[in-house]
């Protein structure tokens, strides 16, 4: 393991310092991030967590079981990796390398290429990768919330050193709606960052997508050009969905259009052939290691069309609709309009408040659910109140004050309570008391250095659950150290170090 270590340091160092001589003579900057992921074998959050409301424990898939002990620390488990981003710049062309390395080696490489030519903008994605998964977007039946789940013609890695595997499960297919994995794939507070890291490394490993070499699994071309104000924009997407032995390619084409009125309303219209929206996940799906933009299906057909209308103005108030149609037979959606969200913004300005609301409509345009918030702030106080109305189990729409959110803002210190309240007709099952959640939030600048702070209870402020620190400290120009930890009730659950150099 020191070996491994030690061979990984000294071999980014050294791609630093060759890359560091070039840009004396070339255009060339970029950033080196090293990471490195600690997680102690006997954390009890690895194993099935007795409290349901704690989604965001990582699960027994997702990292060592707990043996029952935690009198002492038997064992670590530790993650190494290093990102290195060069960009090469040159006269209206941009060449970005995104490389990533770990104790497997090289685990991929993703090019990105943006060249401008007047009014056309070309963007070209190239990537290597031992494996893909194609995450499709899709909704929940219930609030229609976005959620992800893995696209059937993907299921599998084909990296030709090891028989086909794949992570479903524990991630769900589609078209079943996988909270589970939206919530480890986009960072929307359930689980902190380093927690998504070594839980995403954790299956994709163990489905061993990290075993083969590097094989050209995806390119994506979009251009973009400018006519009269209208943009007119396509972007083709083709993927590896085979074997690097045995490629099999996916293609599919996104058609859009873009224009924006003299009022400064703009409306889109998007066509999906042999393509639905979703994200493609390379490796063990890093951030740097995801490709959005849609995936490409076996059938070149129309698949999916969406129409957006923002910032259409009315009597003070803006108003923004999008609207999706889906032309291939789900198992829970279409053919046919399946989605309908209008959002309102307006400010009350006597009252110094503002509104924000979002109504979400099934493919009949019946409501199905309602969120509304409202701030207000007085000078270093904000104060915001997050509203749900929603089908109760009677059938006739019930509204709930969900969340309460009290922010303190003095120059230097940022205070803030989030009190997540019981909606009966949704959380009724995991409440207790009325609080779903209370974090406390912390933030502070000093210097150097920046600290960040949650408290997480499952009460108003009994029940603790987790506290997460966050630790950034700048030791020069473009030259950063952070420190994370994540602990629970007890026992520390993981840490992390990051050193991140920007040239």
């Amino acid at each position: 393991m020191f070996r491994k270590l030690l061979s990984l340091i000294l071999a980014a160092l050294v791609a630093v310092a060759g890359f560091s001589a070039v840009a004396t003579a070339a255009p060339i900057s970029g950033s080196l991030t090293l990471d490195l992921v600690i997680l102690p074998e006997c954390d009890p959050l690895t194993g099935a967590f007795s409290n349901p409301q704690a989604t965001r424990t990582i699960l027994t898939f997702l990292g060592p079981s707990h043996d029952g002990d935690c009198s002492k620390v038997t064992g670590t488990w530790i993650k190494l990796e290093a990102d290195l981003i060069l960009t090469l710049s040159i006269s209206g062309l941009d060449i970005t390398s995104a490389s990533t390395v770990t104790f497997k080696g090289l685990e991929s490489e993703i090019l990105r290429i943006v060249a401008t030519i007047g009014a056309l903008t070309v963007r070209t994605t190239l990537v290597f990768a031992p494996s893909i998964t194609e995450i499709e977007i899709t909704r929940s039946s219930g609030t229609l919330s976005t959620r992800y789940c893995v696209n059937y013609h993907s299921n599998f890695f084909g990296n030709g050193a090891s028989p086909a595997s794949d992570i479903t499960p524990p991630f769900l297919d589609c078209p079943n709606a996988d909270a589970l994995l939206f919530f480890m794939v986009e960072d929307v507070g359930v689980f902190h960052p380093i927690i998504q890291n070594l839980g995403l490394a954790y299956a994709f490993d163990n489905a061993r997508a990290l075993d083969g070499p590097l094989y050209f699994m995806k390119k994506a071309v979009e251009l973009n050009l400018n006519i009269a104000g209208l943009v007119l924009g396509i972007r083709g997407l083709f993927a590896n969905v085979g074997s690097g032995m045995t490629p099999s390619f996916a293609s599919g084409l996104v058609l859009s259009l873009e224009g924006q009125t003299v009022s400064g309303i703009t409306v889109r219209a998007e066509t999906w052939f042999g393509a639905r929206q979703g994200l493609e996940c390379f490796a063990e799906c890093k951030p740097n290691q995801r490709v959005y933009g849609g995936i490409p299906v076996t059938s070149f057909t129309v698949q999916e069309e969406k129409l957006f209308i923002r910032n259409l103005t009315v009597a003070g108030i803006t108003h923004n609709i999008r609207a999706e149609f889906q032309f291939f037979l789900g198992d829970n959606f279409g053919p046919g309009l399946t989605y309908f969200e209008w959002n309102q913004r307006f400010r009350v300005t006597p009252l110094n408040l503002s509104i924000n609301n979002t109504m979400r409509f099934g493919g009949d345009l019946v409501p199905r659910f309602d969120f509304l918030i409202t701030s207000f702030k007085a000078g270093d106080l904000t104060v915001t109140a997050v509203l749900y109305f929603y089908i109760a189990s009677t059938g006739n729409f019930e509204a709930q004050l969900a969340e309460f959110v009290v922010s303190f803002d003095p120059p230097g210190v940022t205070v803030t309570s989030d009190l997540v309240l019981c909606s009966d007709g949704l959380f009724a099952g995991f409440c207790s008391g009325g609080v779903l959640e209370h974090d406390i939030y912390l933030s502070a600048a000093v210097g150097n250095f920046t600290f960040d702070a949650r408290f997480i209870f499952f009460g108003l402020i009994n029940n603790f659950a987790e506290v997460w620190f966050d630790v950034t400290y700048q030791l020069a120009p473009g030259v950063t150290m952070a420190n994370s930890y994540v602990i629970d009730a007890d026992a520390l659950v993981a840490f992390s170090f990051s050193f991140t150099w920007k040239f």
